[in-house]
């Protein structure tokens, strides 16, 4: 008789490796599920460019660029959110629907403060911006800075008051 239980603890032991049995993840499930797939077309969003280069610039300076996108798809499109790579880097973002042929924009403003170094350090950081009802539901902003060192004079005291 326990030959016959370990003969079935095999069994289900093997059966359970088997690939039918497998975990889904929360992607698979949302690809399975045909009501999660909006049916007829999307809007797309092109972008006028998707990397900056600042070039050089002083620790403690702030830049900002305005990234610009186009809706060229056939549908409306809207950014769902928008997230920095960092907490250096604050993103402002168009908050309307945009229709097909509409604009939008992704501002990006860094504060370079304690980021550059005595080697100009190469800095690259990047805002994920998520749209709703779009072909490309994720596109990735860039920008990249040379980032100098403050002066030394600004960094010490001014002792100049004391004359």
């Amino acid at each position: 008789m326990t030959k016959f239980y370990f003969i079935l603890v095999i069994a289900a032991s093997v059966m359970a490796c088997s690939p039918a049995t497998q975990e889904m993840d929360a992607e698979d499930i949302e690809n399975s599920n045909r009501e999660n797939k909006p049916q007829g077309p999307k809007g797309e969003a092109k972008f006028k460019d998707t990397v900056i280069n600042f070039g050089k610039i002083t620790d403690g300076e702030v830049v900002e660029h305005t990234y610009t996108f186009t809706n060229v798809g056939k549908s409306p499109i809207s950014i769902a959110k928008v997230e920095a790579s960092c907490g250096c880097t604050t993103p402002e973002y168009s908050k309307e629907i945009i229709q097909p042929g509409g604009t939008g924009k992704i501002k990006a403003t860094f504060n370079s403060s304690g980021k550059g170094g005595p080697e100009n350090p190469l800095v690259e950081k990047s805002i994920s911006v998520y749209f709703d009802d779009c072909i490309n539901d994720l596109v990735v902003l860039k920008f990249v800075a040379n980032i100098y060192a403050a002066p030394t004079d600004e960094a010490q005291p001014d002792n100049n008051h004391s004359h």
